[in-house]
């Protein structure tokens, strides 16, 4: 295990580190000029920065200009998927450490995965993060440059925080990168756009109720109960599910009146009353979630282990009195380097998971994770900067969701397993067997669009015409 981080070995100051600025520069105005200027010039470097013109104190600025850099990471390696699709960062950090940043392009938008801190105390066992012990926090600049990094691939809608680390195991630096992300004269991305992950550190999940409420929690569960659980999260132990499922409770209400307290402001310029809100939140009671949805609850299918029938039974019973408020995210285990010999579920057993969920008595509204970037260790539970050449064997395979844009959506009436797996399979054909053609559409300039975007409509439209093809030959 690498040394742990040291303060004093953090010598330069990012300049995206709203408290390191406030101390030589105490004006509000000048500091949202300065970083709005710096995200609208991302050629441009601090001493470009037209202090002059802003009649800017020239104290202030020249310890800008002296003291603080626009990057205190760079930049060592950059590798994209075979798709195009993924881009994987592994960025150096001044005190030599690393981390990784994964950037998913989607039909409609992109979303960046950061980092939060290097390495993982939470020890989750089918994580390779958690191999590699605690290091140190990263600072909110760090953070904030990984969006910065993220930009220059494409420009970025959502913000993931479920990177390297516990995000609210460093919730100061956590909370002031988020301020700064949703922050109109800043980044400007929507808080509906942002999501911060946990494994269920109990107090920061009350805090972040309090404090973020505005911002998406995605809890990872996991397993549907707490003797599951505690085999493969070891940091389940600290906090009982019961205590934790409370504290999901707390932010879907406090998300909920968030949103309607926004809303109402945008709309009559007024802050509606608790009775308003409590009104609005029970009209909206059984429409599917959708935009007053700021909980999603995450849960890894291992083999064996989770994928079970009967465990699926379970987790809708937990699940079915929430249903109104949450998004369930069912993860297909991506092989990892990792003690534990964990495999990935069936492509059936997802099926009839997804099914149990969606179906009576339960009718939870789930999703099926679209994995990205498996081919460059990007997939969710792979950084651990690992060499995309020495990944694992098994991340060559097909993805069991292979198709384009976000995560495959399941209808809250419920679809036949048999269903599902024959539009799956249509979409795994069409894509791994035209995938040169699409290549060779891109190399010979035919269309003058970004490869990226070239990609997405590609992996939208063949599907289709392949579909089409197969009907036509039926007939």
């Amino acid at each position: 295990m690498a040394p742990r981080r040291k303060a004093e070995d953090l010598k330069l100051k990012s300049i995206w580190d709203e408290r390191l600025v406030q101390e030589v520069m105490d004006n509000e105005k000048h500091r949202t000029r300065m970083w709005l200027w710096l995200i609208n010039n991302p050629d441009k470097d601090v001493c470009d920065i037209p202090f002059e013109k802003w009649r800017v104190k020239t104290a202030s600025y020249s310890a800008i200009r002296r003291d603080f850099v626009k990057y205190t990471t760079k930049v060592v390696e950059k590798n994209e998927s075979i798709r195009g699709d993924t881009t994987k960062f592994l960025l150096e950090l001044q005190d030599g450490h690393r981390i990784e940043t994964v950037v998913m392009i989607h039909v409609s938008h992109a979303t960046v995965c950061v980092s939060s801190q290097i390495g993982c105390q939470m020890g989750c066992r089918f994580c390779a993060t958690g191999t590699m012990g605690i290091i140190g926090n990263l600072t909110s600049g760090e953070i904030l440059e990984q969006l910065v990094h993220a930009n220059t691939v494409t420009r970025i809608r959502n913000v993931v925080f479920m990177g390297m680390g516990e995000p609210l195991n460093n919730y100061d630096n956590v909370k002031l990168a988020v301020e700064s992300m949703v922050d109109c004269n800043r980044f400007g991305l929507s808080a509906r756009h942002v999501t911060v992950s946990t494994v269920g550190v109990l107090k920061s999940m009350q805090r972040m109720s309090e404090e973020m409420p505005y911002v998406n929690l995605a809890f990872s569960l996991h397993a549907p109960n707490q003797e599951v659980r505690l085999k493969i999260v070891p940091a389940a132990s600290a906090h009982h599910l019961d205590k934790l499922m409370v504290a999901v409770d707390t932010h879907i209400t406090a998300n909920r009146k968030s949103y309607m307290d926004r809303k109402a402001i945008r709309r009559n310029g007024v802050k509606p009353s608790d009775d308003e809100v409590d009104a609005a939140i029970k009209r909206s009671a059984g429409l599917r979630p959708n935009k007053i949805t700021g909980v999603m609850i995450e849960y890894i299918l291992i083999k064996d282990v989770n994928d079970r029938p009967e465990h699926a039974e379970e987790l809708g019973r937990l699940l079915s009195s929430r249903r109104d408020h949450i998004i369930l995210n069912l993860i297909p285990y991506n092989p990892t380097d990792v003690a534990e010999e964990f495999y990935p579920p069936t492509e059936e057993s997802v099926d009839e998971f997804n099914r149990i969920c969606i179906s009576a008595p339960h009718y939870i509204y789930t999703r099926v994770r679209q994995e990205k970037g498996q081919d460059i260790a990007g997939a969710c539970g792979q950084l651990a900067l690992v060499n995309p050449g020495k990944a694992s064997a098994a991340a060559s395979s097909k993805d069991i969701e292979d198709v384009a844009g976000d995560s495959a959506k399941s209808s809250r009436q419920g679809r036949t397993a048999g269903s599902a797996r024959t539009q799956r399979s249509i979409a795994i054909g069409s894509t791994s067997n035209s995938g040169a053609t699409v290549e060779g559409i891109i190399r010979s300039g035919a269309m003058n669009l970004p490869r990226s975007t070239l990609l997405c409509y590609a992996n939208v439209l063949i599907p289709v015409v392949v579909a089409a093809v197969g009907l036509m030959k039926q007939l």
